[in-house]
């Protein structure tokens, strides 16, 4: 779960960052449709989250290669997310399965030692009933 916290949080980092690098960027560019912080966060949240509504887009060619890192990040980010999600799933249920099958090992292990115990002790009495008659 801290894997998951962390991860929005550096992706909410990124975000900010879009924004701002996006609003400085655009914000004197003429005909630009990114005239405000609020028209870049909406920018880069269409972007980052892969929706890509067109709505607002950049127009300069500064603009658009950070718009093209932010895409490809946004499928990473995305992608990374599943990974995360998916292997702490997996992880949880193969330790049940681990702590399982170690359980059973034990219970054997502690038959296995009960048995020969027993065996053992079966022994010893013999061996004293032996000694005792011969005495």
């Amino acid at each position: 779960m801290n894997r998951i916290i962390h991860l929005i949080i550096a992706a909410g980092l990124v975000i900010l960052v879009g924004t701002i690098v996006m609003y400085n960027i655009e914000k004197n560019v003429p005909n630009t449709q990114i005239k405000t912080y609020l028209d870049s966060l909406w920018w880069c949240v269409a972007t980052v989250t892969t929706v890509g509504y067109g709505d607002i887009v950049p127009v300069s060619n500064l603009g658009r290669i950070v718009a093209i890192f932010y895409m490809f990040f946004g499928i990473s980010m995305i992608s990374l997310m599943f990974f995360v999600i998916t292997n702490s799933i997996y992880r949880r249920r193969y330790d049940k399965v681990e702590i399982e099958q170690r359980q059973q090992q034990l219970d054997q292990l502690k038959n296995e030692l009960v048995s020969r115990l027993s065996d053992i002790e079966g022994k010893q009495a013999k061996c004293l009933d032996l000694i005792n008659q011969m005495k």
